[in-house]
């Protein structure tokens, strides 16, 4: 994201934040941009009283809608943090709200990008720590294992970004590749050293599909509906997917 702001290359970019963690590091991240990111003309809308894809479904509507509306921006980045998983994110593209309004009839998918951590990524994915293990989640109910919500977070990108490239050795970083490709065999592989990745890598690539994703094992398994996420406990039961 950092990267992105800094090198944004003429295009305006409208940001959305949903920080599920206690500590709002992508706030701050943010604000520490803030003087450039008003110059630039870029757009960003903090939301961090729960996930996309569950309790902010209706506010996402609402927000991409104002987004949209202003006719200014270029692209608009959805920023879910490291704990979220990106197929609900794409779900929330198919919902309408109370009036019929869908995200999709706004704004179209274009890419869904992940990025792991090279140095730690076949340990973490052998790990069978709980997000609350590691104080990543504030929802006792949120039993989800470190390693399944990285096999989520790989299976369902369309570019993964395996960061930190300069802490591993080539034969560590090649069994990491070989890895993902088993696991994704479809997605852009990039290596990268903080983050630092060519924007046409990430931005209007179109390698996003709705009829594929659609296809795609757990794909609007739990039926969820806009309506009624917002008073469902905030379970996170998407460790079925």
């Amino acid at each position: 994201m950092s990267h992105i702001l800094a090198n944004y290359d003429g295009l305006k970019i409208a940001i959305l934040v949903n920080d599920m963690g206690e500590i709002n590091i992508d706030a701050a991240l943010l604000k520490k941009h803030s003087v450039s990111v008003t110059q630039k003309e870029e757009h960003m809308v903090e939301m961090s009283n729960g996930c996309i894809c569950c309790t902010l479904r209706e506010d996402l509507l609402v927000e991409v809608a104002k987004i949209a509306a202003q006719g200014t921006f270029d692209y608009l980045l959805i920023e879910s943090t490291g704990v979220s998983e990106p197929m609900p994110v794409a779900e929330t593209f198919t919902f309408e709200d109370s009036t019929g309004l869908r995200l999709g009839d706004i704004a179209e998918i274009d890419t869904l990008v992940t990025v792991v951590d090279g140095s730690r990524f076949l340990s973490e994915l052998d790990s069978i720590q709980t997000l609350q293990d590691r104080d990543w989640q504030a929802d006792p109910e949120d039993q989800r294992t470190i390693s399944h919500l990285l096999c989520d977070q790989v299976e369902f990108a369309n570019v993964i970004i395996v960061n930190k490239c300069d802490q591993i050795n080539s034969d560590e970083k090649n069994q990491v590749k070989r890895l993902i490709q088993q696991m994704n065999p479809t997605a852009h592989l990039i290596e990268s050293v903080y983050s630092d990745v060519p924007l046409d890598r990430v931005l209007g690539t179109g390698l996003f599909s709705m009829s594929d994703a659609e296809k795609h094992d757990g794909w609007l398994k739990e039926a969820r509906v806009a309506g009624s996420d917002v008073d469902h406990g905030h379970s996170h039961d998407h460790h079925h997917h």
